[in-house]
């Protein structure tokens, strides 16, 4: 799996330990800084996904979406969902894909879908929506909407992996894995050593940069997960964070994410 790593305003460099950008819609409109630091980043050639900000409660709407995709032109875009609402977002992937047409954009940045749903069975139906039409290319295993969906009681950040290990399990059994899977968010980061399916494409985090500010060290304890402050990536000041320790989390990701080889 590949890894995009998510990192503050106040210092993105550690967003280069990844193999990927993660493009957050709301940073972009905010802040001009981060929009050249994108831009360089896109030159160097990194395939970079534009996220809709939907799970940091962002209002970003489909016209800011769309404005965002022509200064930019991402490789993907995560088309506008709403958390734990199955129709809605249905409704929204419908009209964000006409959008894309009428803008001559369809075709040139593919369109990444996150099912919602307010239950198991919901959310199974948006997943299974998502891979019947064909102009969807990717889909997210989002770490709000999957554990709300799979688990009894759901507790924002808790549980993440094993939610997601139990979609995995049933949609892996159901032979429903037929798109590239991104996993959006990360709890404990071992979660990725498990996937052995070559669907199963990549990983998203800020995590492994919050963990280091609290002096979390992923190889002696990967498994608390202290949910992220809303508001960290705009506020959270980075220059007493060690940042070799965001990087020995990275590559502990890392390793996780690409130590299993894929099984047919």
């Amino acid at each position: 799996m590949d890894v995009y790593v998510i990192s503050p305003l106040s210092n993105l460099e550690p967003m280069k330990l990844g193999n990927r950008i993660f493009v957050l819609a709301h940073l972009w409109v905010q802040s001009p800084e981060y929009r050249a630091f994108i831009l360089d980043r896109k030159e160097e050639g990194y395939w970079i996904t534009l996220d809709n900000s939907a799970a940091e409660r962002a209002l970003v709407t489909e016209d800011i979406l769309i404005e965002i995709c022509r200064e930019l032109m991402p490789d993907e875009v995560i088309a506008p969902d709403v958390l734990f609402d199955m129709r809605q977002t249905m409704q929204n992937a419908r009209k964000f894909r006409d959008r894309m047409d009428e803008e001559g954009l369809l075709g040139t940045i593919d369109i990444f879908f996150c099912p919602q749903g307010s239950s198991k069975q919901d959310w199974l139906t948006a997943y299974k929506w998502g891979l019947q039409q064909d102009w969807i290319n990717v889909i997210g295993f989002s770490k709000i909407a999957v554990p709300n969906a799979f688990l009894e009681n759901y507790t924002d950040d808790q549980g993440i992996k094993e939610a997601r290990h139990m979609a995995y399990d049933y949609l892996k059994e159901q032979d429903l894995l037929t798109k590239p899977i991104h996993c959006l968010g990360q709890g404990d980061p071992t979660e990725f050593a498990y996937y052995d399916h070559p669907a199963m494409r990549s990983t998203d985090s800020v995590y492994p940069v919050f963990a280091a500010s609290l002096g979390q060290d992923f190889s002696i304890d990967h498994t608390t997960r202290t949910p992220t402050p809303h508001n960290f990536l705009e506020t959270f000041d980075m220059s007493n964070v060690n940042l070799e320790l965001v990087q020995s989390n990275v590559a502990f990701l890392f390793n996780q994410a690409t130590k299993t080889e894929w099984k047919n």
